[in-house]
């Protein structure tokens, strides 16, 4: 809820500033639902409702604002295949107790640890795209700092990286596949597969403080069916393997992670 709030409050600020005698508004939502593990690293999964929706104002002037359930996000006016954005997004937390949807089984493999609390995360993405495919550079920092098993941590960054190309287009249909890597300094690795000696004490788990290196890396594929003007429906699939710091975690039991979605939505 804080969440929705922050972002409404972002886009009503957008809307006082931006001239929308001269903008375009568009936006959609997307109903559907994933498979993916309980936590980056765990080896169980187990399905949920996904929930997907947003706003876009293009303005000659200003550019792109966008403001979804992924972030907000100002694309700078550019006439180039090149384009610069910049972020705010949230790097999402995590329950010690992770609550199976849709049943009353619970996950406690990490009771112990606490739970992990949502942070906002700024910074900025440089694309370049033609038709059928892109790729970008994106890094991102927390915007404060947090406190999470008895010590404060260092701010969080990382780099991402990757390529995306639609391989196949029949008539309604398109099939695209992606590829990306991402680097993490040692805060964003402690925050998530790190074990401070406080948490150690409460849990079977050995300290354990994870340096700076790559986090993971991943492909991921997509079906996207054009079913109207504005109604579409798609099914995609990730696997993604953890590195070095991320994998050696005594919170990892698989360093091979699989996600399977499907979601139909409406755009307007």
């Amino acid at each position: 809820m804080k969440r929705s709030l922050q972002y409404g409050v972002s886009l009503a600020g957008i809307m006082l500033c931006v001239p929308l005698h001269s903008a375009d508004l568009s936006g959609y939502a997307g109903l559907g639902v994933a498979v993916s593990p309980v936590y980056s690293g765990s080896q169980h999964a187990a399905p949920g409702p996904l929930l997907k929706g947003g706003v876009s104002l293009k303005s000659d002037g200003w550019g792109y604002w966008d403001l979804s359930t992924d972030g907000l996000a100002w694309t700078l006016p550019a006439d180039s295949p090149f384009a610069v954005s910049l972020l705010l997004t949230p790097d999402e937390g995590r329950k010690e107790v992770f609550n199976y949807p849709f049943s009353g089984r619970k996950n406690r493999d990490l009771q112990g640890m606490g739970d992990l609390s949502d942070i906002l995360m700024a910074g900025a993405e440089l694309r370049y795209q033609r038709e059928g495919w892109m790729v970008w550079l994106r890094a991102l920092s927390a915007t404060q700092k947090h406190r999470y098993g008895g010590e404060t941590q260092d701010p969080g960054m990382t780099l991402n990286s990757g390529v995306k190309a639609t391989l196949w287009h029949w008539r309604d249909v398109d099939f695209s596949v992606a590829g990306d890597i991402t680097w993490a300094n040692g805060g964003y690795q402690q925050r998530h597969y790190g074990v401070t000696t406080s948490q150690a004490q409460r849990t079977d788990f050995s300290v354990y403080r994870p340096s700076s290196g790559f986090q993971l890396g991943g492909v991921s594929t997509g079906l996207v069916w054009h079913i109207s003007e504005n109604v579409a429906a798609g099914v995609s699939g990730r696997a993604a393997y953890l590195f070095d710091e991320a994998g050696k975690s005594p919170l990892v039991k698989s360093r091979m992670q699989y996600t399977l979605s499907s979601l139909i939505q409406y755009e307007f």
